[in-house]
Protein backbone atom coordinates (compact mmCIF):
# COMPACT_ATOMS: atom_id res chain seq x y z
CA UNK A 1 0.00 0.00 0.00
CA UNK A 2 2.79 2.68 1.23
CA UNK A 3 4.24 1.45 -1.95
CA UNK A 4 1.70 2.29 -4.44
CA UNK A 5 1.29 5.43 -3.71
CA UNK A 6 4.49 7.13 -4.61
CA UNK A 7 4.44 4.76 -7.95
CA UNK A 8 0.69 6.68 -8.38
CA UNK A 9 2.54 10.53 -7.83
CA UNK A 10 5.29 9.09 -10.13
CA UNK A 11 2.74 8.44 -12.85
CA UNK A 12 0.80 11.65 -12.11
CA UNK A 13 4.16 13.34 -12.33
CA UNK A 14 5.46 12.08 -15.55
CA UNK A 15 1.63 13.05 -17.16
CA UNK A 16 2.07 16.45 -16.17
CA UNK A 17 5.42 16.76 -17.46
CA UNK A 18 4.34 15.43 -20.85
CA UNK A 19 1.96 18.88 -20.99
CA UNK A 20 3.86 21.58 -23.02
CA UNK A 21 2.58 25.66 -23.03
CA UNK A 22 -0.01 25.20 -25.47
CA UNK A 23 -1.29 22.42 -24.29
CA UNK A 24 -1.53 24.00 -20.82
CA UNK A 25 -2.89 27.12 -21.73
CA UNK A 26 -5.70 25.74 -23.98
CA UNK A 27 -6.35 22.92 -21.59
CA UNK A 28 -6.97 26.05 -18.70
CA UNK A 29 -9.07 28.04 -21.39
CA UNK A 30 -11.45 24.86 -21.92
CA UNK A 31 -12.01 24.17 -18.36
CA UNK A 32 -12.88 27.67 -17.15
CA UNK A 33 -15.25 28.17 -20.39
CA UNK A 34 -16.29 24.76 -19.51
CA UNK A 35 -17.00 25.94 -15.88
CA UNK A 36 -19.50 28.99 -17.35
CA UNK A 37 -21.28 26.73 -20.28
CA UNK A 38 -21.79 23.82 -17.86
CA UNK A 39 -23.84 26.46 -15.08
CA UNK A 40 -25.98 28.30 -18.02
CA UNK A 41 -27.24 25.35 -20.25
CA UNK A 42 -29.51 23.18 -17.55
CA UNK A 43 -31.11 26.74 -16.74
CA UNK A 44 -31.30 28.38 -20.35
CA UNK A 45 -34.69 26.92 -20.82
CA UNK A 46 -35.81 28.47 -17.72
CA UNK A 47 -34.57 31.86 -18.46
CA UNK A 48 -36.06 31.87 -21.75
CA UNK A 49 -39.45 30.78 -20.14
CA UNK A 50 -39.54 33.70 -18.02
CA UNK A 51 -39.05 35.93 -21.08
CA UNK A 52 -41.88 34.43 -21.88
CA UNK A 53 -40.42 31.69 -24.45
CA UNK A 54 -43.07 29.38 -25.76
CA UNK A 55 -42.17 25.45 -26.81
CA UNK A 56 -42.06 26.51 -30.55
CA UNK A 57 -39.63 29.31 -29.41
CA UNK A 58 -37.50 27.10 -27.52
CA UNK A 59 -37.18 24.99 -30.32
CA UNK A 60 -35.84 28.04 -32.54
CA UNK A 61 -33.36 29.08 -29.72
CA UNK A 62 -31.59 25.41 -30.09
CA UNK A 63 -31.82 25.36 -33.30
CA UNK A 64 -30.54 29.18 -33.79
CA UNK A 65 -27.70 28.20 -32.32
CA UNK A 66 -26.69 24.45 -33.78
CA UNK A 67 -27.31 26.47 -37.33
CA UNK A 68 -24.69 29.48 -36.52
CA UNK A 69 -22.29 26.94 -34.55
CA UNK A 70 -22.27 24.79 -37.56
CA UNK A 71 -21.73 28.00 -39.75
CA UNK A 72 -18.75 28.92 -36.94
CA UNK A 73 -17.03 25.62 -37.85
CA UNK A 74 -17.39 26.15 -41.47
CA UNK A 75 -16.37 29.67 -41.68
CA UNK A 76 -12.90 28.70 -38.93
CA UNK A 77 -11.95 25.98 -41.23
CA UNK A 78 -11.28 28.69 -44.57
CA UNK A 79 -9.76 31.22 -41.68
CA UNK A 80 -7.50 29.25 -39.93
CA UNK A 81 -5.85 28.62 -43.69
CA UNK A 82 -5.44 32.01 -44.28
CA UNK A 83 -4.34 33.78 -40.70
CA UNK A 84 -3.46 30.92 -38.37
CA UNK A 85 -5.37 29.06 -35.83
CA UNK A 86 -4.04 31.17 -33.61
CA UNK A 87 -5.73 34.10 -34.23
CA UNK A 88 -9.16 32.14 -34.38
CA UNK A 89 -9.27 30.55 -30.86
CA UNK A 90 -9.94 33.82 -29.11
CA UNK A 91 -11.72 35.48 -31.89
CA UNK A 92 -14.55 32.40 -31.16
CA UNK A 93 -14.09 33.37 -27.47
CA UNK A 94 -14.09 36.30 -27.64
CA UNK A 95 -17.62 36.42 -29.51
CA UNK A 96 -19.20 33.94 -27.11
CA UNK A 97 -18.12 35.99 -24.45
CA UNK A 98 -20.26 38.94 -26.12
CA UNK A 99 -22.89 37.18 -26.57
CA UNK A 100 -23.39 35.73 -23.39
CA UNK A 101 -23.23 39.56 -22.48
CA UNK A 102 -26.07 40.82 -24.61
CA UNK A 103 -27.62 37.52 -23.15
CA UNK A 104 -28.00 38.69 -19.94
CA UNK A 105 -29.65 42.05 -21.12
CA UNK A 106 -32.13 40.35 -23.09
CA UNK A 107 -35.95 41.42 -22.27
CA UNK A 108 -37.67 39.48 -24.39
CA UNK A 109 -37.17 35.98 -26.56
CA UNK A 110 -36.55 37.38 -29.81
CA UNK A 111 -33.55 38.92 -28.75
CA UNK A 112 -32.64 35.98 -27.00
CA UNK A 113 -32.66 33.61 -29.88
CA UNK A 114 -30.39 36.13 -32.00
CA UNK A 115 -28.03 36.49 -28.58
CA UNK A 116 -27.59 32.87 -28.58
CA UNK A 117 -27.46 32.18 -31.75
CA UNK A 118 -24.51 34.75 -32.23
CA UNK A 119 -22.94 32.72 -29.10
CA UNK A 120 -23.61 29.55 -30.92
CA UNK A 121 -21.37 30.93 -33.99
CA UNK A 122 -18.02 32.30 -31.46
CA UNK A 123 -18.35 28.74 -29.81
CA UNK A 124 -18.18 27.19 -33.50
CA UNK A 125 -15.14 28.75 -34.04
CA UNK A 126 -13.46 28.28 -30.68
CA UNK A 127 -14.13 24.22 -31.17
CA UNK A 128 -12.41 23.71 -34.20
CA UNK A 129 -9.88 26.24 -34.31
CA UNK A 130 -8.58 24.73 -30.70
CA UNK A 131 -8.00 21.24 -32.18
CA UNK A 132 -6.82 22.80 -35.60
CA UNK A 133 -3.88 24.80 -33.60
CA UNK A 134 -3.21 21.40 -31.73
CA UNK A 135 -3.02 19.54 -34.98
CA UNK A 136 -0.05 22.21 -36.13
CA UNK A 137 1.87 22.80 -32.83
CA UNK A 138 1.76 18.96 -31.21
CA UNK A 139 4.17 16.57 -32.21
CA UNK A 140 2.86 13.62 -34.58
CA UNK A 141 3.48 11.15 -32.06
CA UNK A 142 1.37 12.96 -29.23
CA UNK A 143 -2.07 14.20 -30.85
CA UNK A 144 -4.45 11.99 -29.82
CA UNK A 145 -2.97 12.66 -25.74
CA UNK A 146 -2.70 16.32 -26.38
CA UNK A 147 -6.30 16.01 -27.60
CA UNK A 148 -7.42 13.66 -24.77
CA UNK A 149 -6.05 16.26 -22.58
CA UNK A 150 -7.87 18.67 -24.00
CA UNK A 151 -11.35 17.03 -23.67
CA UNK A 152 -10.39 15.88 -19.78
CA UNK A 153 -9.91 19.38 -18.99
CA UNK A 154 -13.27 20.33 -20.59
CA UNK A 155 -14.85 17.47 -18.83
CA UNK A 156 -13.69 18.90 -15.34
CA UNK A 157 -15.46 22.36 -16.37
CA UNK A 158 -18.91 20.26 -16.87
CA UNK A 159 -18.23 18.20 -13.77
CA UNK A 160 -17.85 21.33 -11.72
CA UNK A 161 -20.35 23.77 -13.37
CA UNK A 162 -23.84 22.06 -12.20
CA UNK A 163 -22.85 22.97 -9.03
CA UNK A 164 -22.18 25.80 -9.22
CA UNK A 165 -25.37 26.58 -11.53
CA UNK A 166 -27.48 25.53 -8.69
CA UNK A 167 -26.01 28.20 -5.99
CA UNK A 168 -26.28 30.63 -8.48
CA UNK A 169 -29.66 29.90 -9.56
CA UNK A 170 -30.97 29.81 -5.72
CA UNK A 171 -29.02 32.88 -4.51
CA UNK A 172 -29.68 35.30 -7.42
CA UNK A 173 -31.62 36.47 -10.80
CA UNK A 174 -31.19 33.80 -13.85
CA UNK A 175 -29.40 36.70 -15.75
CA UNK A 176 -26.37 35.96 -13.27
CA UNK A 177 -25.45 32.88 -14.86
CA UNK A 178 -25.23 34.39 -18.34
CA UNK A 179 -22.96 37.13 -16.82
CA UNK A 180 -20.74 34.46 -15.17
CA UNK A 181 -20.49 32.32 -18.55
CA UNK A 182 -19.11 36.07 -20.47
CA UNK A 183 -16.75 36.43 -17.37
CA UNK A 184 -15.50 33.04 -17.93
CA UNK A 185 -15.12 33.44 -21.47
CA UNK A 186 -13.29 36.54 -21.30
CA UNK A 187 -11.14 34.69 -18.58
CA UNK A 188 -10.41 31.95 -21.09
CA UNK A 189 -9.80 34.59 -24.45
CA UNK A 190 -7.37 36.20 -22.15
CA UNK A 191 -5.09 32.92 -21.63
CA UNK A 192 -5.35 32.36 -25.31
CA UNK A 193 -3.79 35.34 -25.99
CA UNK A 194 -0.58 33.78 -24.76
CA UNK A 195 -0.79 30.53 -26.97
CA UNK A 196 2.50 30.27 -28.49
CA UNK A 197 2.24 31.02 -32.27
CA UNK A 198 2.11 28.39 -34.82
CA UNK A 199 5.06 26.77 -36.89
CA UNK A 200 5.61 28.26 -40.11
CA UNK A 201 3.53 26.54 -43.02
CA UNK A 202 4.47 26.47 -46.65
CA UNK A 203 5.36 29.91 -48.05
CA UNK A 204 8.51 30.17 -45.12
CA UNK A 205 11.97 30.68 -45.91
CA UNK A 206 13.50 27.20 -47.30
CA UNK A 207 16.35 27.23 -44.94
CA UNK A 208 13.84 27.69 -42.09
CA UNK A 209 12.34 24.26 -42.98
CA UNK A 210 15.15 22.89 -43.93
CA UNK A 211 16.90 23.79 -40.29
CA UNK A 212 13.49 22.94 -38.66
CA UNK A 213 12.70 19.54 -39.38
CA UNK A 214 15.76 17.34 -39.39
CA UNK A 215 16.41 14.84 -41.43
CA UNK A 216 15.10 16.79 -44.87
CA UNK A 217 17.20 16.36 -48.18
CA UNK A 218 18.72 19.81 -49.41
CA UNK A 219 16.18 20.56 -52.15
CA UNK A 220 17.74 19.73 -55.86
CA UNK A 221 19.00 22.95 -57.60
CA UNK A 222 17.26 24.29 -60.47
CA UNK A 223 19.66 25.13 -63.64
CA UNK A 224 19.83 28.58 -62.31
CA UNK A 225 21.25 27.87 -59.10
CA UNK A 226 18.43 27.66 -57.05
CA UNK A 227 17.13 25.16 -55.64
CA UNK A 228 14.33 23.65 -57.74
CA UNK A 229 10.66 24.18 -56.02
CA UNK A 230 12.03 27.42 -54.48
CA UNK A 231 12.59 31.10 -55.98
CA UNK A 232 15.43 33.64 -56.13
CA UNK A 233 13.36 35.36 -52.95
CA UNK A 234 14.22 31.87 -51.23
CA UNK A 235 10.62 31.04 -50.64
CA UNK A 236 8.88 27.94 -51.42
CA UNK A 237 7.20 27.49 -54.85
CA UNK A 238 3.93 25.37 -54.86
CA UNK A 239 4.47 22.24 -56.41
CA UNK A 240 0.87 21.37 -57.47
CA UNK A 241 -2.35 20.74 -56.44
CA UNK A 242 -1.97 18.60 -53.47
CA UNK A 243 -3.76 15.47 -53.62
CA UNK A 244 -6.71 14.50 -51.43
CA UNK A 245 -7.07 11.27 -49.84
CA UNK A 246 -10.88 10.98 -49.08
CA UNK A 247 -11.40 7.63 -48.01
CA UNK A 248 -9.93 8.38 -44.66
CA UNK A 249 -11.18 11.55 -44.97
CA UNK A 250 -15.09 9.95 -45.80
CA UNK A 251 -14.33 7.43 -42.54
CA UNK A 252 -14.22 9.88 -40.18
CA UNK A 253 -17.04 11.94 -41.58
CA UNK A 254 -19.28 8.77 -41.18
CA UNK A 255 -17.76 7.71 -37.90
CA UNK A 256 -18.22 10.45 -36.02
CA UNK A 257 -21.82 11.27 -38.15
CA UNK A 258 -22.57 7.92 -36.42
CA UNK A 259 -20.98 9.29 -32.92
CA UNK A 260 -22.93 11.96 -32.96
CA UNK A 261 -26.61 10.90 -34.11
CA UNK A 262 -25.94 8.67 -31.04
CA UNK A 263 -25.71 11.99 -28.94
CA UNK A 264 -28.86 13.31 -30.48
CA UNK A 265 -30.85 10.07 -29.48
CA UNK A 266 -28.98 10.25 -25.81
CA UNK A 267 -30.32 13.70 -25.16
CA UNK A 268 -33.21 13.60 -26.57
CA UNK A 269 -34.58 10.29 -24.45
CA UNK A 270 -32.00 9.81 -21.63
CA UNK A 271 -33.58 12.37 -18.77
CA UNK A 272 -37.06 11.53 -19.52
CA UNK A 273 -36.39 7.26 -19.54
CA UNK A 274 -34.41 7.73 -16.70
CA UNK A 275 -37.10 9.84 -14.43
CA UNK A 276 -40.34 8.14 -15.90
CA UNK A 277 -39.24 4.44 -16.42
CA UNK A 278 -36.54 3.94 -13.79
CA UNK A 279 -38.18 6.78 -11.06
CA UNK A 280 -34.97 8.93 -10.66
CA UNK A 281 -34.98 12.17 -9.41
CA UNK A 282 -33.59 15.36 -11.18
CA UNK A 283 -30.35 15.20 -8.86
CA UNK A 284 -29.64 11.53 -10.26
CA UNK A 285 -29.92 12.38 -13.61
CA UNK A 286 -27.76 14.86 -12.85
CA UNK A 287 -25.19 12.62 -10.93
CA UNK A 288 -24.22 10.26 -14.11
CA UNK A 289 -23.36 13.39 -16.65
CA UNK A 290 -20.85 14.41 -13.80
CA UNK A 291 -19.96 10.38 -13.80
CA UNK A 292 -19.67 10.76 -17.87
CA UNK A 293 -17.02 13.94 -17.14
CA UNK A 294 -15.25 12.00 -14.31
CA UNK A 295 -14.86 9.21 -16.45
CA UNK A 296 -13.31 11.68 -19.11
CA UNK A 297 -10.91 13.13 -16.44
CA UNK A 298 -9.75 9.76 -15.05
CA UNK A 299 -9.54 7.35 -18.27
CA UNK A 300 -9.78 9.74 -20.63
CA UNK A 301 -5.79 10.83 -20.84
CA UNK A 302 -4.64 6.99 -20.29
CA UNK A 303 -6.65 5.70 -23.10
CA UNK A 304 -5.03 8.64 -25.59
CA UNK A 305 -1.75 7.90 -24.58
CA UNK A 306 -2.11 4.58 -25.55
CA UNK A 307 -3.66 5.53 -28.89
CA UNK A 308 -0.46 7.19 -29.81
CA UNK A 309 1.46 4.28 -28.82
CA UNK A 310 -0.66 1.06 -30.01
CA UNK A 311 -3.21 2.58 -32.50
CA UNK A 312 -5.74 5.42 -32.86
CA UNK A 313 -7.95 3.57 -35.02
CA UNK A 314 -8.02 0.42 -32.57
CA UNK A 315 -8.70 2.98 -29.66
CA UNK A 316 -11.65 4.76 -31.01
CA UNK A 317 -13.30 0.78 -31.89
CA UNK A 318 -12.44 0.10 -28.47
CA UNK A 319 -13.81 3.71 -27.09
CA UNK A 320 -17.34 3.07 -28.49
CA UNK A 321 -18.01 -0.10 -27.07
CA UNK A 322 -18.40 0.95 -23.50
CA UNK A 323 -20.85 3.75 -24.98
CA UNK A 324 -22.90 1.23 -27.00
CA UNK A 325 -23.31 -1.00 -24.09
CA UNK A 326 -24.68 1.96 -22.18
CA UNK A 327 -28.10 2.29 -23.38
CA UNK A 328 -28.88 -1.59 -22.67
CA UNK A 329 -27.77 -0.94 -19.31
CA UNK A 330 -30.74 1.81 -18.75
CA UNK A 331 -33.47 -0.56 -20.90
CA UNK A 332 -32.46 -3.91 -18.85
CA UNK A 333 -32.87 -1.79 -15.45
CA UNK A 334 -29.72 -2.90 -13.93
CA UNK A 335 -28.94 -1.70 -10.23
CA UNK A 336 -27.52 1.86 -9.86
CA UNK A 337 -24.85 1.00 -9.02
CA UNK A 338 -24.03 -1.14 -12.25
CA UNK A 339 -25.15 1.95 -14.36
CA UNK A 340 -22.95 4.81 -12.37
CA UNK A 341 -19.85 2.45 -13.42
CA UNK A 342 -20.76 1.74 -16.86
CA UNK A 343 -20.82 5.50 -17.35
CA UNK A 344 -17.30 5.87 -15.87
CA UNK A 345 -16.55 4.23 -18.21
CA UNK A 346 -18.48 5.42 -21.24
CA UNK A 347 -16.94 8.90 -20.77
CA UNK A 348 -13.14 7.59 -20.85
CA UNK A 349 -14.42 5.41 -24.09
CA UNK A 350 -15.54 8.70 -25.80
CA UNK A 351 -12.58 10.58 -24.89
CA UNK A 352 -10.58 7.83 -26.48
CA UNK A 353 -12.74 8.16 -29.50
CA UNK A 354 -12.23 11.96 -29.65
CA UNK A 355 -9.04 12.33 -28.93
CA UNK A 356 -8.28 9.30 -31.51
CA UNK A 357 -10.62 10.62 -34.51
CA UNK A 358 -9.01 14.50 -34.21
CA UNK A 359 -5.88 12.68 -34.25
CA UNK A 360 -6.71 10.76 -37.49
CA UNK A 361 -8.38 13.26 -38.96
CA UNK A 362 -4.85 15.95 -38.78
CA UNK A 363 -3.16 12.94 -40.32
CA UNK A 364 -5.58 12.49 -42.83
CA UNK A 365 -6.17 16.38 -43.99
CA UNK A 366 -3.57 17.89 -46.38
CA UNK A 367 -1.17 20.20 -44.55
CA UNK A 368 -1.62 23.14 -46.83
CA UNK A 369 -5.58 22.72 -46.64
CA UNK A 370 -6.11 21.21 -43.00
CA UNK A 371 -8.13 24.23 -41.46
CA UNK A 372 -10.77 23.95 -44.69
CA UNK A 373 -11.12 19.96 -43.84
CA UNK A 374 -11.47 20.23 -40.18
CA UNK A 375 -14.07 22.47 -40.70
CA UNK A 376 -15.97 21.17 -43.21
CA UNK A 377 -15.82 17.55 -41.44
CA UNK A 378 -16.72 18.70 -37.97
CA UNK A 379 -19.31 21.26 -39.40
CA UNK A 380 -21.22 18.16 -41.36
CA UNK A 381 -21.05 15.46 -38.41
CA UNK A 382 -22.72 18.08 -36.39
CA UNK A 383 -26.14 17.70 -38.28
CA UNK A 384 -25.92 13.85 -37.07
CA UNK A 385 -27.16 15.46 -33.46
CA UNK A 386 -30.46 16.54 -35.75
CA UNK A 387 -31.03 13.03 -37.79
CA UNK A 388 -30.38 10.97 -33.85
CA UNK A 389 -32.96 13.13 -32.37
CA UNK A 390 -35.47 13.05 -35.03
CA UNK A 391 -34.74 8.83 -35.18
CA UNK A 392 -35.12 9.21 -31.27
CA UNK A 393 -37.98 10.75 -31.15
CA UNK A 394 -39.87 9.09 -34.07
CA UNK A 395 -39.14 5.43 -32.49
CA UNK A 396 -40.21 7.17 -29.19
CA UNK A 397 -43.66 7.62 -30.30
CA UNK A 398 -44.13 5.11 -32.89
CA UNK A 399 -42.78 2.28 -30.82
CA UNK A 400 -41.85 3.14 -27.20
CA UNK A 401 -39.36 5.40 -25.01
CA UNK A 402 -36.98 2.56 -24.90
CA UNK A 403 -36.24 2.06 -28.74
CA UNK A 404 -35.66 5.12 -28.65
CA UNK A 405 -32.86 5.22 -26.04
CA UNK A 406 -31.53 2.55 -28.16
CA UNK A 407 -31.06 4.66 -31.36
CA UNK A 408 -27.96 5.56 -29.20
CA UNK A 409 -26.46 2.47 -29.24
CA UNK A 410 -27.71 1.47 -32.81
CA UNK A 411 -26.18 4.71 -34.10
CA UNK A 412 -22.51 4.42 -32.13
CA UNK A 413 -22.50 0.83 -33.09
CA UNK A 414 -22.23 2.45 -36.90
CA UNK A 415 -18.84 4.28 -36.24
CA UNK A 416 -17.53 0.93 -36.21
CA UNK A 417 -17.29 0.02 -39.58
CA UNK A 418 -16.52 3.13 -40.86
CA UNK A 419 -13.49 3.30 -38.44
CA UNK A 420 -13.00 0.23 -39.80
CA UNK A 421 -12.51 1.77 -43.20
CA UNK A 422 -9.66 3.44 -42.26
CA UNK A 423 -6.24 2.59 -43.95
CA UNK A 424 -3.92 0.66 -41.63
CA UNK A 425 -2.04 3.01 -39.71
CA UNK A 426 1.99 2.85 -39.98
CA UNK A 427 3.07 2.67 -36.18
CA UNK A 428 6.84 3.55 -36.03
CA UNK A 429 9.09 0.49 -34.99
CA UNK A 430 9.56 0.97 -31.10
Amino acid sequence: MGAGLPASKSRVGALIGRIDRPLAVLSLAGFISQVGVAVMLPLLPLYAHQLGASPFTLGLLTSGFAVLNTAGQLAVGFLSDRFGARRMVPGGLGIYAVANALIATATSANPLIAFRSLAGFGGGISIVAERIYLARVAASERLAFTNGILSAAQSAGTVTGPAMAGLLAAASDLRVPFVLVAVTSVLAFTGTLFLPPEPAAAGAPAATITEAVPGIREPARAPGGSPEGVDRTGRVEAAGPTRVPLRPLVALLLANLGLQAGFGAFITTYAPFATTRLGWSIAEVGIVFSLFGAGSIVLGPWLSGIADRRGRRLVAVVGTLPVIVWGPLMVLGLPNPIIYAGSVVAGGGLTAFGASWYALLSEASPADRQGRYFGFISAISTLGIIVGAIAASTLWEAVDISAGLLVASVAIAASIPALLALPAERRAAS
